[in-house]
C-alpha cells in the first residue's frame, strides 16, 4: 500500500505533495522527545534549521573561459607545448575552443617560431581556419602597435577592414597608463583615443588591471569623465606576471585574487570582472577566482608554464588546460558559457562582421 494518502478534497485527485525543503521536526510529536529543561517544544521546532538557509549568489553568474595561446614563451625542449608550425597553432586553437573556450587571445608565431603581435596577415591566416571549424568565436586581440606613444588605432583599423567588421578584434586589449610594451607610452590621451575609436567601431575595450592604481585611473579619467559609454565594462585582473612576488607566495596570492575582485566590484558597479592567473601559482588562483565569482577566466600557455605549483611538471597541451578549467568550474557549480553568441551577449559585445 502506498505511504501517501489521497486527499478527497483535491481537485486533481493526486496525493498531497509534501514540500521537500522544510523542517521535519514540525511533524514530530513533542512528547516523543526526551523531556529536558533546555530542549523545549519551541527549541525543537528550530533545531538545525537547514531548510531556512538562504542562497549565496557569489558563484551564481556564468563564466567565460578565454584561451591565451600560443603566447610569448620560447618553445622547443624548453616548452614543448609551444607550437612549431602554423598548422599546430590552428589545430590547438580549435581543440581549445572545442574543450570549452568561447574566447581566444592569439599572438601568432611566424615560420621561425617567433611570436608576432602586429602581423595582421599572420593573425588572419591563423584565425580563419578556427572560424571555419568552430564558428564565430570571440576574439580578444592586442591591436596596439609599438611606437613612442602606443598606437591603438592603426592596427585595429586594418583588422576591421579585413573582417568587414570586428571579426578579428571583437575585444581590444587596453593596457594601463604608463610605460609598457617595449617602452611604449600608454598615456591617458592615448587610451582615451583608443576607447573612443573602439566603441565607435564595435570593438569592446578590455582593460588590463596590473595594479590597484589602474582601477582608480580608469574610473577617474574614463568612467567619471564619461569617456566610456558601452557598458558593462570589462575589467581584467592581471594576477599572473611571472616576476610577481605576491602571486608566487601563499597565502598572499589567494588574498590578492579575492581582494582585487571585490575591489573592482565595489569601485565599478557595472563591471564584468576578468581574472588572468599565471606564473607558478596559476591553478590555485584560477580556482580562487572561480570561487570568488570572476566572470572571465583566462588560461593558456601564454601565462602558465608549470602544471602544478608544487610539482616540476610542464603543461603538455594548451587544450588540456582549458579542459581542466572547464571541469573545475562545473564541479564548483559554475555555468560555463561555450556558445560565442551567448558569451558576447553576457559580456556586452556585438558581432559586426557578415556571417
Amino acid at each position: 500500500m502506498s505511504s501517501h494518502s489521497s486527499n478527497p478534497d483535491a481537485d486533481d485527485g493526486r496525493p498531497d505533495e509534501v514540500p521537500l525543503h522544510r523542517n521535519l521536526y514540525d511533524d514530530l510529536s513533542f512528547n516523543e522527545l526526551e523531556p529536558s529543561p533546555t530542549f523545549t517544544e519551541e527549541a525543537a521546532k528550530q533545531f538545525f534549521p537547514v531548510h531556512e538557509e538562504e542562497r549565496i549568489d557569489t558563484m551564481d553568474s556564468p563564466v567565460v573561459i578565454e584561451c591565451a595561446y600560443p603566447g610569448w614563451q620560447p618553445g622547443g625542449d624548453h616548452y614543448p607545448a609551444v607550437p612549431e608550425t602554423k598548422g599546430e597553432q590552428i589545430q590547438e586553437l580549435v581543440d581549445s575552443v572545442e574543450a570549452g573556450a568561447a574566447a581566444v587571445h592569439v599572438h601568432p608565431r611566424d615560420e621561425d617560431g617567433r611570436p608576432q603581435w602586429n602581423d595582421n596577415d599572420l593573425l588572419v591566416d591563423v584565425l580563419d581556419p578556427v572560424f571555419e571549424e568552430c564558428g564565430d568565436v570571440v576574439t580578444f586581440s592586442q591591436g596596439w602597435s609599438t611606437s613612442p606613444h602606443a598606437d591603438y588605432v592603426t592596427g585595429v583599423h586594418d583588422l576591421l577592414e579585413r573582417g568587414d567588421g570586428n571579426k578579428y578584434c571583437q575585444g581590444g586589449v587596453v593596457l594601463p597608463p604608463g610605460l609598457f610594451g617595449a617602452g611604449s607610452l600608454h598615456s591617458i590621451s592615448t587610451i582615451k583615443e583608443a576607447v573612443r575609436y573602439y566603441e565607435d567601431n564595435g570593438v569592446k575595450p578590455i582593460f588590463q588591471l596590473y595594479d590597484t592604481h589602474v582601477l582608480r585611473d580608469l574610473k577617474h579619467h574614463l568612467i567619471e569623465d564619461d569617456e566610456l559609454e558601452w557598458d558593462p565594462y570589462i575589467m581584467s585582473l592581471r594576477a599572473g606576471s611571472h616576476h610577481s612576488q605576491t602571486t608566487n607566495n601563499d597565502p598572499w596570492s589567494y588574498f590578492k585574487v579575492i581582494s582585487e575582485i571585490y575591489n573592482v566590484r565595489q569601485s565599478v558597479e557595472d563591471s564584468v570582472v576578468g581574472l588572468y592567473p599565471g606564473g607558478r601559482n596559476w591553478l590555485p588562483m584560477l580556482m580562487m577566482g572561480l570561487v570568488a565569482g570572476a566572470n572571465v577566466i583566462r588560461v593558456g600557455i601564454e601565462d602558465a608554464y608549470w602544471m602544478y605549483p608544487h610539482k616540476d611538471e610542464l603543461i603538455q597541451k594548451n587544450s588540456e588546460v582549458v579542459e581542466m578549467a572547464v571541469e573545475i568550474a562545473e564541479m564548483l557549480g559554475r555555468e560555463v558559457i561555450t556558445d560565442p553568441d551567448r558569451a558576447r551577449e553576457f559580456l556586452g559585445m556585438k558581432y559586426t562582421s557578415p556571417r
